[in-house]
């Protein structure tokens, strides 16, 4: 459905995030596009601004990978040691499909949280 409703006008992105110490911060893209699934809902993204950093355009014009779609450029599925769909790379500088670790920084094998590495890094998930 993101296909759909972002081809209907011109979008913007805009990412609110919080860690867990309640400091907010954002992150916006000038606009905003899914492409169809036959291009694999290709995220497609304008200019960014904001206080958070710019993790996601990394991720710009990449397909969308899942477990059962591995469209990343890496030799595994990043959708499995990140457990969830994103519009991975060479995995990703950002998820937000990851797994919700409670309180920020978290031990696991992979990086695999709620992250947007330029706010925490990669293995700090976030709380908002």
């Amino acid at each position: 459905h993101l296909y759909w409703l972002t081809s209907q006008a011109t979008y913007k992105l805009r990412v609110a995030m919080e860690d867990w110490q309640g400091r907010q911060v954002f992150a916006e893209y000038d606009s905003f596009q899914v492409e169809p699934e036959s291009d694999w809902y290709r995220l497609r993204l304008g200019s960014y601004q904001g206080n958070a950093g710019d993790s996601l355009s990394w991720h710009n014009n990449k397909a969308f990978t899942t477990l059962d779609r591995d469209k990343d450029a890496y030799t595994g599925n990043c959708a499995h040691y990140q457990k969830g769909g994103w519009w991975y790379h060479m995995c990703a500088h950002s998820n937000l499909n990851g797994v919700w670790y409670r309180g920020g920084h978290y031990r696991s094998r992979y990086q695999d949280g709620v992250y947007w590495a330029e706010f925490h890094g990669g293995s700090y998930s976030l709380k908002k």
